[in-house]
C-alpha cells in the first residue's frame, strides 16, 4: 500500500515536471508566463475530447495534443511579440482567467463539469518515458547554440539582436516548444485520472508550476525537476494538509529569494565547486607524502 501511494505521488510529480520544464524554457527566453495552466489544459482537453467523442486511443491523441499545444503557444507568442516582461505576464494571467469561463461554456468539452470518461493510462511507463524525452530535449536545447541564444535573449533582447540573434523567431519557437511540453503534461494528466475540468486551467495551477521552477532554480536545467519533485514529496513527508501547502510554498519562496536566489539547483552548483576546492589540498598533501 505504501509503495502504491508513493508511486502515485512520483507519477504525478513526473507529469507536473514536464510542464515545469516547458515553463522553464519560456522564462529563460524572457517570456514570463504566469498562465501556463492554459497551455497544459490545451493538451488535456484536446487529447481527452478526441478519446471521449471519437474513441481514438491515447497513442494517437497525445501526439495530436502536443502539436496543438505547440501551434497555440507559437501563435500566442507571435501575437504578443511587442509585449515584454510584466506586460506579457499580465496578458498570460488574463488568458488564464478568461480560459476557465470560456472552456466551461463549450458543451463539446463537457461544459462546466469538464470531460469525463477519458481513456485511462494507469501504467507508470508513459509518464516516465515522456519525462525522460522532455528532459532530453530541454538539455539538448540548453547545451546547443540555440540555448546560448535563448539565454542571451532572456538577459537582454536588444543586445542579443545586435549580435545577430533572430529574437522574434526564437521567442515564438521556444514558447511553442514550452507549450507543447505543457500540452503533453495535460494530456497525460487527463488520461491518468480519466477527467479534465475547466478549473484545471485556473491561476492556482499556473502558480504552482511557477513556484516549482523558482524554488528549483530558473537558471539551471535541473531546476524544474528538483523543484517539482521536492515540492511534491516534502508535504507528504511532513504531513502538511492540502489547505496549508500554498502557505508553506509561499514561505519557501521567500526563503529561497533571500538566502538561495539560484534555487535548489543553484545552491547545489555552488556547493560542488566549494567541496572540490576543499578536497584538493588533501589530495596534494597525499601526493607530496
Amino acid at each position: 500500500m505504501a509503495w502504491e501511494f508513493w508511486q502515485t505521488i512520483l507519477i504525478s510529480a513526473s507529469i507536473a515536471t514536464i510542464a515545469a520544464i516547458g515553463l522553464f524554457l519560456q522564462i529563460r527566453s524572457g517570456q514570463l508566463n504566469v498562465g501556463m495552466a492554459v497551455f497544459v489544459g490545451i493538451g488535456g482537453f484536446t487529447s481527452g475530447a478526441l478519446g471521449v467523442h471519437l474513441g481514438w486511443p491515447p497513442l494517437l491523441t497525445i501526439p495530436i495534443a502536443v502539436i496543438a499545444g505547440f501551434l497555440f503557444g507559437a501563435a500566442f507568442s507571435f501575437l504578443t511579440l511587442r509585449l515584454h516582461h510584466w506586460f506579457f505576464a499580465v496578458t498570460t494571467l488574463a488568458l488564464s482567467l478568461a480560459a476557465v469561463s470560456a472552456i466551461g461554456s463549450v458543451p463539446y468539452l463537457g461544459g462546466p463539469l469538464g470531460l469525463s470518461g477519458v481513456p485511462f493510462l494507469d501504467r507508470p511507463e508513459p509518464a516516465i518515458i515522456a519525462l525522460i524525452a522532455t528532459f532530453a530535449v530541454a538539455v539538448a536545447l540548453d547545451r546547443s547554440r540555440i540555448g546560448l541564444a535563448v539565454r542571451a535573449t532572456g538577459n537582454d533582447q536588444l543586445l542579443a539582436q545586435i549580435f545577430g540573434v533572430r529574437v522574434r523567431l526564437l521567442r515564438v519557437t521556444i514558447f511553442g516548444i514550452g507549450s507543447a511540453m505543457a500540452a503533453l503534461s495535460g494530456a497525460l494528466h487527463a488520461h491518468r485520472f480519466g477527467v479534465y475540468q475547466p478549473s484545471d486551467l485556473g491561476f492556482h495551477h499556473s502558480l504552482l508550476l511557477f513556484v516549482y521552477v523558482i524554488i528549483g532554480g530558473k537558471g539551471h536545467i535541473f531546476g524544474p525537476v528538483l523543484g517539482t519533485f521536492f515540492l511534491f514529496i516534502m508535504p507528504e513527508v511532513l504531513k502538511v494538509p492540502a489547505e496549508a501547502q500554498l502557505l508553506l510554498f509561499g514561505a519557501l519562496m521567500i526563503v529561497v529569494s533571500v538566502f538561495l536566489p539560484g534555487g535548489i539547483a543553484g545552491g547545489i552548483s555552488h556547493l560542488l565547486p566549494y567541496r572540490q576546492q576543499h578536497r584538493q589540498p588533501g589530495i596534494r598533501e597525499k601526493r607530496a607524502a
